[in-house]
Protein backbone atom coordinates (compact mmCIF):
# COMPACT_ATOMS: atom_id res chain seq x y z
CA UNK A 1 0.00 0.00 0.00
CA UNK A 2 1.51 3.28 -1.10
CA UNK A 3 1.26 6.60 0.65
CA UNK A 4 -1.58 8.64 -0.79
CA UNK A 5 -0.66 11.79 -2.68
CA UNK A 6 -2.39 13.85 -0.03
CA UNK A 7 -3.11 12.65 3.49
CA UNK A 8 -6.67 13.36 4.47
CA UNK A 9 -6.59 16.29 6.89
CA UNK A 10 -9.76 15.22 8.62
CA UNK A 11 -8.28 11.84 9.41
CA UNK A 12 -5.07 13.41 10.72
CA UNK A 13 -7.06 15.72 12.98
CA UNK A 14 -9.12 12.86 14.29
CA UNK A 15 -5.94 10.97 15.14
CA UNK A 16 -4.65 14.02 17.00
CA UNK A 17 -7.40 13.84 19.57
CA UNK A 18 -6.67 10.17 20.21
CA UNK A 19 -2.89 10.04 19.99
CA UNK A 20 -1.87 13.29 21.60
CA UNK A 21 -3.26 12.16 24.97
CA UNK A 22 -0.29 10.47 26.64
CA UNK A 23 -2.22 8.36 29.15
CA UNK A 24 -1.13 10.43 32.12
CA UNK A 25 -4.35 11.81 33.46
CA UNK A 26 -5.86 8.91 35.36
CA UNK A 27 -2.71 7.23 36.62
CA UNK A 28 -3.12 8.70 40.09
CA UNK A 29 -6.87 8.05 40.34
CA UNK A 30 -7.29 4.43 39.26
CA UNK A 31 -4.68 1.75 38.73
CA UNK A 32 -4.31 -1.97 39.24
CA UNK A 33 -1.22 -1.42 41.34
CA UNK A 34 1.99 0.60 41.59
CA UNK A 35 4.13 1.28 38.57
CA UNK A 36 7.14 -1.07 38.41
CA UNK A 37 9.91 1.49 38.14
CA UNK A 38 12.61 -0.87 36.83
CA UNK A 39 10.36 -2.56 34.26
CA UNK A 40 11.58 -2.23 30.67
CA UNK A 41 9.04 -1.14 28.05
CA UNK A 42 8.54 -1.62 24.32
CA UNK A 43 7.07 0.98 22.00
CA UNK A 44 5.79 -0.09 18.57
CA UNK A 45 5.38 2.80 16.14
CA UNK A 46 3.12 2.20 13.16
CA UNK A 47 2.80 4.28 10.03
CA UNK A 48 -0.99 4.30 10.28
CA UNK A 49 -3.78 3.43 7.87
CA UNK A 50 -3.09 6.28 5.41
CA UNK A 51 0.67 6.27 5.89
CA UNK A 52 2.23 2.86 5.33
CA UNK A 53 5.75 4.12 4.63
CA UNK A 54 5.81 1.97 1.51
CA UNK A 55 7.04 4.67 -0.88
CA UNK A 56 9.15 6.78 1.44
CA UNK A 57 12.72 7.26 0.33
CA UNK A 58 14.45 6.14 3.53
CA UNK A 59 11.59 5.06 5.78
CA UNK A 60 10.53 7.33 8.64
CA UNK A 61 13.31 8.00 11.18
CA UNK A 62 11.89 8.45 14.70
CA UNK A 63 13.68 9.60 17.83
CA UNK A 64 12.43 9.33 21.41
CA UNK A 65 13.38 11.84 24.10
CA UNK A 66 12.61 11.15 27.73
CA UNK A 67 10.89 14.21 29.15
CA UNK A 68 9.98 12.96 32.64
CA UNK A 69 10.38 10.11 35.11
CA UNK A 70 7.38 8.40 36.71
CA UNK A 71 7.18 7.06 40.27
CA UNK A 72 5.19 4.15 41.70
CA UNK A 73 2.11 6.37 42.16
CA UNK A 74 2.09 7.47 38.54
CA UNK A 75 3.33 11.00 39.18
CA UNK A 76 5.63 12.50 36.57
CA UNK A 77 8.73 14.56 37.34
CA UNK A 78 10.11 16.39 34.33
CA UNK A 79 13.87 16.63 33.89
CA UNK A 80 16.70 17.94 31.73
CA UNK A 81 15.74 20.45 29.07
CA UNK A 82 12.07 19.74 29.86
CA UNK A 83 12.30 20.38 33.63
CA UNK A 84 10.13 23.53 33.49
CA UNK A 85 7.20 21.56 32.04
CA UNK A 86 4.34 19.99 34.00
CA UNK A 87 3.07 16.72 32.55
CA UNK A 88 0.65 15.89 35.38
CA UNK A 89 -2.47 16.96 33.53
CA UNK A 90 -5.77 15.13 33.92
CA UNK A 91 -8.09 14.10 31.09
CA UNK A 92 -11.15 16.23 30.51
CA UNK A 93 -12.50 15.33 27.08
CA UNK A 94 -11.39 17.25 24.03
CA UNK A 95 -10.29 20.25 26.10
CA UNK A 96 -7.20 18.44 27.34
CA UNK A 97 -6.49 16.91 23.94
CA UNK A 98 -5.64 20.44 22.83
CA UNK A 99 -3.59 20.94 26.00
CA UNK A 100 -1.55 17.82 25.35
CA UNK A 101 -1.01 18.87 21.74
CA UNK A 102 0.29 22.21 23.04
CA UNK A 103 2.57 20.44 25.53
CA UNK A 104 3.98 18.28 22.74
CA UNK A 105 4.68 21.37 20.62
CA UNK A 106 6.32 23.07 23.61
CA UNK A 107 8.51 20.03 24.24
CA UNK A 108 9.46 19.92 20.54
CA UNK A 109 10.41 23.60 20.67
CA UNK A 110 12.62 23.03 23.72
CA UNK A 111 14.27 20.18 21.88
CA UNK A 112 14.89 22.42 18.86
CA UNK A 113 16.42 25.15 21.02
CA UNK A 114 18.69 22.64 22.76
CA UNK A 115 20.02 21.54 19.34
CA UNK A 116 22.24 18.55 20.17
CA UNK A 117 20.14 16.87 22.87
CA UNK A 118 20.86 13.11 22.75
CA UNK A 119 17.90 10.82 22.06
CA UNK A 120 16.93 8.15 24.56
CA UNK A 121 16.25 5.78 21.67
CA UNK A 122 15.60 5.81 17.95
CA UNK A 123 14.32 3.65 15.15
CA UNK A 124 13.07 3.73 11.56
CA UNK A 125 9.53 2.92 10.45
CA UNK A 126 9.93 0.58 7.49
CA UNK A 127 7.30 -1.72 6.03
CA UNK A 128 4.78 0.07 8.19
CA UNK A 129 6.32 -0.17 11.66
CA UNK A 130 9.28 0.17 14.03
CA UNK A 131 9.74 -1.65 17.34
CA UNK A 132 11.85 0.08 20.00
CA UNK A 133 12.68 -2.05 23.04
CA UNK A 134 14.40 -1.60 26.39
CA UNK A 135 12.80 1.75 27.28
CA UNK A 136 12.67 2.96 30.86
CA UNK A 137 9.30 3.88 32.33
CA UNK A 138 8.45 7.55 31.95
CA UNK A 139 7.11 10.18 29.59
CA UNK A 140 8.56 10.39 26.07
CA UNK A 141 8.49 12.93 23.28
CA UNK A 142 8.05 11.01 20.01
CA UNK A 143 9.77 13.06 17.28
CA UNK A 144 9.44 11.66 13.73
CA UNK A 145 11.80 13.31 11.26
CA UNK A 146 10.52 14.83 8.04
CA UNK A 147 11.25 12.58 5.09
CA UNK A 148 10.72 12.45 1.33
CA UNK A 149 8.97 9.96 -0.89
CA UNK A 150 11.06 8.00 -3.42
CA UNK A 151 11.14 10.62 -6.16
CA UNK A 152 11.35 13.52 -3.68
CA UNK A 153 8.24 15.19 -5.07
CA UNK A 154 6.63 15.28 -1.62
CA UNK A 155 7.97 15.83 1.89
CA UNK A 156 6.11 14.20 4.76
CA UNK A 157 5.92 16.37 7.86
CA UNK A 158 4.97 14.63 11.10
CA UNK A 159 3.42 15.91 14.31
CA UNK A 160 5.49 15.31 17.47
CA UNK A 161 3.56 14.06 20.46
CA UNK A 162 3.92 12.77 23.98
CA UNK A 163 3.35 9.23 25.17
CA UNK A 164 3.59 7.59 28.59
CA UNK A 165 5.11 4.23 29.43
CA UNK A 166 3.40 2.34 30.99
CA UNK A 167 -0.24 3.06 30.27
CA UNK A 168 -3.58 1.26 30.42
CA UNK A 169 -6.88 1.17 28.60
CA UNK A 170 -8.41 3.05 31.52
CA UNK A 171 -5.87 5.86 31.45
CA UNK A 172 -6.40 6.21 27.70
CA UNK A 173 -10.18 6.19 27.60
CA UNK A 174 -11.51 6.46 31.15
CA UNK A 175 -13.01 2.96 30.81
CA UNK A 176 -11.90 -0.65 30.51
CA UNK A 177 -8.96 -2.44 32.10
CA UNK A 178 -6.72 -0.63 34.56
CA UNK A 179 -3.85 -3.11 34.19
CA UNK A 180 -0.56 -1.42 33.38
CA UNK A 181 0.68 -2.10 29.84
CA UNK A 182 4.43 -1.76 29.51
CA UNK A 183 4.33 -2.53 25.80
CA UNK A 184 2.44 0.04 23.72
CA UNK A 185 1.57 0.61 20.07
CA UNK A 186 1.03 4.07 18.62
CA UNK A 187 0.42 5.44 15.11
CA UNK A 188 2.13 8.32 13.37
CA UNK A 189 0.18 11.24 12.01
CA UNK A 190 1.50 13.54 9.32
CA UNK A 191 0.86 15.46 6.17
CA UNK A 192 2.38 15.46 2.68
CA UNK A 193 3.75 18.76 1.41
CA UNK A 194 4.26 19.07 -2.37
CA UNK A 195 7.72 20.09 -3.55
CA UNK A 196 8.76 22.41 -6.36
CA UNK A 197 11.62 22.60 -8.82
CA UNK A 198 13.04 24.62 -11.67
CA UNK A 199 13.37 24.36 -15.43
CA UNK A 200 16.21 25.88 -17.45
CA UNK A 201 15.63 26.64 -21.13
CA UNK A 202 18.86 26.90 -23.09
CA UNK A 203 18.94 28.73 -26.40
CA UNK A 204 21.74 28.82 -29.00
CA UNK A 205 21.71 31.41 -31.76
CA UNK A 206 23.80 29.84 -34.53
CA UNK A 207 24.40 33.15 -36.33
CA UNK A 208 23.27 36.74 -35.99
CA UNK A 209 22.54 39.78 -38.13
CA UNK A 210 23.77 42.74 -36.10
CA UNK A 211 22.02 45.29 -38.34
CA UNK A 212 18.60 43.97 -37.24
CA UNK A 213 19.41 44.40 -33.55
CA UNK A 214 18.28 42.20 -30.67
CA UNK A 215 16.17 39.11 -31.26
CA UNK A 216 13.70 37.59 -28.79
CA UNK A 217 12.63 33.94 -28.73
CA UNK A 218 9.47 33.02 -26.79
CA UNK A 219 8.69 29.69 -25.13
CA UNK A 220 5.49 28.22 -23.73
CA UNK A 221 5.68 25.76 -20.81
CA UNK A 222 2.67 23.55 -20.12
CA UNK A 223 1.91 20.52 -17.98
CA UNK A 224 -1.05 18.80 -16.31
CA UNK A 225 -0.72 16.87 -13.04
CA UNK A 226 -2.56 13.66 -12.14
CA UNK A 227 -5.32 15.69 -10.46
CA UNK A 228 -5.97 17.62 -13.65
CA UNK A 229 -4.39 20.87 -12.48
CA UNK A 230 -2.77 22.76 -15.35
CA UNK A 231 0.53 24.60 -15.19
CA UNK A 232 1.10 27.12 -17.99
CA UNK A 233 3.70 29.83 -18.38
CA UNK A 234 5.42 31.85 -21.09
CA UNK A 235 9.04 33.06 -20.93
CA UNK A 236 11.52 34.57 -23.36
CA UNK A 237 15.23 34.88 -24.10
CA UNK A 238 16.65 37.95 -25.87
CA UNK A 239 19.95 37.74 -27.80
CA UNK A 240 22.20 40.59 -28.89
CA UNK A 241 24.66 38.34 -30.66
CA UNK A 242 25.35 34.78 -31.72
CA UNK A 243 25.94 32.21 -28.98
CA UNK A 244 24.16 30.80 -25.96
CA UNK A 245 21.51 32.21 -23.66
CA UNK A 246 19.21 30.73 -21.04
CA UNK A 247 16.32 31.41 -18.68
CA UNK A 248 15.43 29.52 -15.50
CA UNK A 249 11.85 29.22 -14.28
CA UNK A 250 11.35 28.38 -10.58
CA UNK A 251 8.41 27.11 -8.50
CA UNK A 252 7.17 24.47 -10.93
CA UNK A 253 5.49 21.47 -9.23
CA UNK A 254 8.01 18.66 -8.84
CA UNK A 255 7.20 15.45 -10.69
CA UNK A 256 5.31 17.33 -13.39
CA UNK A 257 6.16 16.47 -17.00
CA UNK A 258 6.11 19.70 -18.97
CA UNK A 259 6.09 20.35 -22.69
CA UNK A 260 8.24 23.28 -23.78
CA UNK A 261 7.40 24.79 -27.15
CA UNK A 262 9.18 27.61 -28.95
CA UNK A 263 6.17 29.65 -30.09
CA UNK A 264 8.15 32.56 -31.55
CA UNK A 265 11.63 32.30 -33.02
CA UNK A 266 12.30 35.99 -33.52
CA UNK A 267 11.98 38.18 -36.60
CA UNK A 268 14.11 36.81 -39.48
CA UNK A 269 15.18 33.72 -37.50
CA UNK A 270 14.03 30.09 -37.74
CA UNK A 271 14.43 26.97 -35.64
CA UNK A 272 17.38 24.74 -36.40
CA UNK A 273 16.37 22.25 -33.70
CA UNK A 274 13.15 20.55 -32.63
CA UNK A 275 10.50 23.09 -31.71
CA UNK A 276 8.96 21.04 -28.89
CA UNK A 277 10.71 19.23 -26.03
CA UNK A 278 9.45 17.55 -22.84
CA UNK A 279 11.11 17.52 -19.43
CA UNK A 280 10.38 16.04 -15.99
CA UNK A 281 10.64 18.60 -13.17
CA UNK A 282 13.01 17.53 -10.39
CA UNK A 283 12.44 19.00 -6.93
CA UNK A 284 14.95 21.42 -5.44
CA UNK A 285 15.50 18.84 -2.69
CA UNK A 286 16.25 16.21 -5.34
CA UNK A 287 18.81 18.50 -6.95
CA UNK A 288 20.44 19.08 -3.56
CA UNK A 289 20.62 15.31 -3.18
CA UNK A 290 22.53 15.01 -6.45
CA UNK A 291 19.89 14.71 -9.20
CA UNK A 292 20.19 16.78 -12.36
CA UNK A 293 17.77 19.71 -12.64
CA UNK A 294 15.35 19.78 -15.55
CA UNK A 295 16.58 21.52 -18.69
CA UNK A 296 15.77 21.70 -22.39
CA UNK A 297 17.67 23.15 -25.37
CA UNK A 298 16.76 24.88 -28.63
CA UNK A 299 18.75 26.50 -31.44
CA UNK A 300 17.93 29.13 -34.08
CA UNK A 301 19.55 30.46 -37.25
CA UNK A 302 19.26 33.72 -39.19
CA UNK A 303 17.08 33.08 -42.24
CA UNK A 304 18.31 35.96 -44.40
CA UNK A 305 15.29 38.21 -43.81
CA UNK A 306 15.35 41.93 -43.08
CA UNK A 307 12.74 42.17 -40.33
CA UNK A 308 14.06 43.17 -36.91
CA UNK A 309 12.59 43.75 -33.46
CA UNK A 310 12.24 42.03 -30.12
CA UNK A 311 9.40 41.68 -27.61
CA UNK A 312 8.19 41.21 -24.05
CA UNK A 313 6.27 38.33 -22.53
CA UNK A 314 3.69 37.76 -19.86
CA UNK A 315 4.82 36.37 -16.54
CA UNK A 316 3.09 34.10 -14.01
CA UNK A 317 3.81 33.88 -10.26
CA UNK A 318 2.57 31.06 -7.99
CA UNK A 319 0.53 32.31 -5.03
CA UNK A 320 0.29 30.94 -1.48
CA UNK A 321 -2.94 29.12 -2.36
CA UNK A 322 -1.18 27.30 -5.21
CA UNK A 323 -2.93 29.26 -7.96
CA UNK A 324 -1.07 31.19 -10.66
CA UNK A 325 -1.24 34.99 -10.93
CA UNK A 326 -0.73 36.54 -14.37
CA UNK A 327 1.48 39.60 -14.54
CA UNK A 328 1.89 41.72 -17.67
CA UNK A 329 5.16 43.69 -17.58
CA UNK A 330 3.90 45.94 -20.38
CA UNK A 331 0.86 47.11 -18.44
CA UNK A 332 1.00 50.71 -17.13
CA UNK A 333 1.63 51.14 -13.42
CA UNK A 334 -1.37 52.03 -11.26
CA UNK A 335 -1.03 55.55 -9.88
Amino acid sequence: MKISRRLKTGCALALTALLALPCVNLMQTKAAGPVIEDQKCTLTIEAGEDLTGGDLKDGIPVKLYKTADVDVSGTFTSSGIFESMDFNVSMDGEKNADQWSALAEEAAQKLKEAENEPAAAEGTVKDGRAVIEGLEVGMYLVAPENTFNDDMTEEYVFTPYLTALPSSEYTLTGAGSDEWEYDRTISLKGEAEPQFGSLTINKTLDNYNATLGQVTCVFQIEGTDEDGKVYSNVVSITHDGAGDGSVTVDNIPAGLEVKVTEIYSGASYTLSSAGEVTALIVSDAGVEAGANPASVSFSNSYDGGNRGGYGVTNHFEVQEDGEWQWENPTAPAVQ
